[in-house]
């Protein structure tokens, strides 16, 4: 096989071992023998855990890659706020669902204390963060929005979303909002989206 298709299988097999298992359940021994080639193989292709993990994040990265061009259009396309929350609060969905194996490795990294966690958060969480916060800057500067911390209104709103979303994943069996297909959870995310932008207060 060749050198780099094998680094995909690798890579393939440890999100799923480590999704299934957990990071403590899984040896290079193991992870070697499910891909079928050698602990000196592996280590060919990753001279320590901490490459693996790294490339872990990498390959996620490179696998999302679609998402991130939809996520540039959303932020180039010039739509007005409402248009942006809405469809930023679809990709927030889409993205949770478009692979499950890594959001359950992504948990079993926060239960263990896993320095994946922090790889995960430094590489992709926060940098997704801030660029929303500073979209949400320049609408606060230009008076479309109340006064509030950009920081906190991009956290609250990606906390809200992508909570909803792990809901979806986590528990299938529950009659949540939008549970009963795409058009329901379409409805559901877009309710949630005005709930965000004006409260529930009346005026």
């Amino acid at each position: 096989m060749p050198a780099p298709a094998r680094r995909e299988m690798i890579l393939e097999t440890a999100i799923r071992l480590f999704a299934e298992r957990g990071f403590r359940g899984v040896t290079t021994r193991e992870l070697a023998a499910e891909v079928g080639v050698t602990e000196p193989v592996l280590y060919q292709h990753f001279p320590s855990k901490r490459d693996l993990y790294h490339a872990l994040i990498e390959h996620k990265m490179a696998k999302s890659q679609p998402l991130y061009d939809q996520l540039e259009e959303i932020f180039s396309v010039g739509a007005d706020d409402r248009e942006f929350f809405r469809r930023l609060a679809h990709l927030i969905v889409l993205w949770h669902e478009s692979d499950p194996t890594f959001m359950r490795l992504l948990l079993q990294s926060g239960l263990e204390g896993h320095m994946l966690r922090e790889l995960f958060f430094e590489r992709m969480s926060a940098q997704f963060l801030r660029r929303i916060a500073d979209h949400i800057g320049v609408a606060i500067a230009a008076g479309r929005l109340r006064p509030a911390d950009p920081q906190l209104v991009s956290y609250a709103f990606c906390s809200m979303i992508g909570h909803y979303s792990l809901d979806r994943l986590l528990f299938p069996f529950r009659d949540l909002p939008g549970s009963c297909g795409p058009a329901a959870c379409r409805e559901s995310v877009e309710q949630m989206v005005d709930l965000f932008l004006t409260g529930l207060e009346k005026r």
